[in-house]
This record gives C-alpha cells, structure tokens and sequence, in this order.
C-alpha cells in the first residue's frame, strides 16, 4: 500500500484518546512480513496464548448469560478468575524485550496509532509494533509504517503510524477495545456531570 492508501485506511476507523503502552523497533521493509502467514510465524506464542485465551473466555462467557440469574453469579466468578489471569499475563507481555522503545501512545483505533516522541521516526518508517491494551488485557503483535509526523511543543514530534501487518482477529480485537474505551471515557464524563450538578 502507498502512503496515500495507509492513510485512507487509516482515517475509515475511529481513533480514541487513551495511553496505552507500546513497544517500536525499527525495522527495514524486507524485515516485513509479506504475508499472513509469515506474519503468524513471527508472532511470539505468549502473544497468541493471550489472545487465545481473551477469545476463549469471550465464547465461554457468552452462553452462560442467558441462562438467567443463577448463571450471572457463576459468569461474574469465572470474569473476575479470567481477569487475574490476564492481569498476570499483560505483565508478563509487557515486560518481555525492554530493550525496544517503550512509549504510551496519544490515541489507538482499527487503522494504527498516533504517539508523540522526542525521537523522530521519518515518514515510511517501518516499525514492529507490540501493542499493549490494558483494560482488555491484550496484546497486540503487528507492523505499522509512519504516515504522519507533527512538530508538538518541548521538541516533541506526534507520529501516526497506520497497520501494514496485522492478523484481522488481532486488528477486531483493537477496534472492540477502542469502543470500550470510548465507553468508558462516556460514562466517566457522565459520572462527573452529575457530581458537579449534585455538589
């Protein structure tokens, strides 16, 4: 895809403000996968355990809701199991190879991201991209490709880097995560708006 293409890609999905760490390294075109399935060989298994088991859950949950009020107990039990389980495997994920540049980025949706640095990465860089999502308790294994570079304040630079390579399961999963932060953020402004008018 050329610049103009990742950018139209880009801007078709929804971006929500919210900081989530990333992991970047810079690597060469030929260091890209070509295709999906190289991309799956590359993919470290801790990566795809994680996701594995945030699907898992999702389709175990699921029909355990309808069963009514006895099932809603056991579903609210067997979250808050998962949930210690992938609160334990997002540290393990997010601590794996320190060694690359670790940053909170600005904003996340189905189309990349956006970060600010104080380091530049020039428009066509190439980036392996890790990306953690912490309230899902995700992680995201992908290559991204700078598309957008702004000059910020404090010498700062924000970048927008848009998907070149990442599995469709992977890329739902970050659209999901984008909705419920967006969610999240309503209810929390909610919440304040009807402090401030009850204080």
């Amino acid at each position: 895809m050329n610049k103009q293409q990742l950018l139209e890609n880009f801007e078709q999905y929804f971006q929500v403000d919210d900081a989530n760490q990333v992991n970047l390294k810079e690597v060469s075109h030929d260091e890209v996968p070509a295709t999906v399935s190289e991309l799956e060989e590359k993919i470290p298994a801790l990566f795809k355990l994680a996701n594995e088991m945030k699907e898992l859950d999702h389709k175990m949950l699921s029909p355990l809701r309808s069963l009514g009020d006895i099932a809603t107990d056991l579903a609210t039990f067997l979250q808050a199991q998962s949930r210690k389980i992938d609160l334990i495997m997002s540290h393990i994920l997010a601590t794996e190879q320190p060694d690359e540049d670790n940053i909170y980025c600005d904003s996340y949706g189905g189309g990349g991201i956006r970060f600010t640095s104080s380091t530049t990465y020039p428009l066509g860089t190439q980036l392996r991209t890790k990306l953690f999502l912490r309230q899902e308790a995700a992680a995201i294994y992908c290559y991204c490709e700078v598309i957008d570079v702004k000059s910020g304040e404090d010498n700062t630079f924000q970048h927008t880097i848009a998907f070149t390579k990442i599995r469709d399961e992977d890329q739902e999963l970050v659209v999901r995560a984008s909705l419920h932060a967006q969610t999240r953020q309503l209810k929390k402004r909610q919440s304040d708006q009807n402090k401030e008018q009850n204080s």
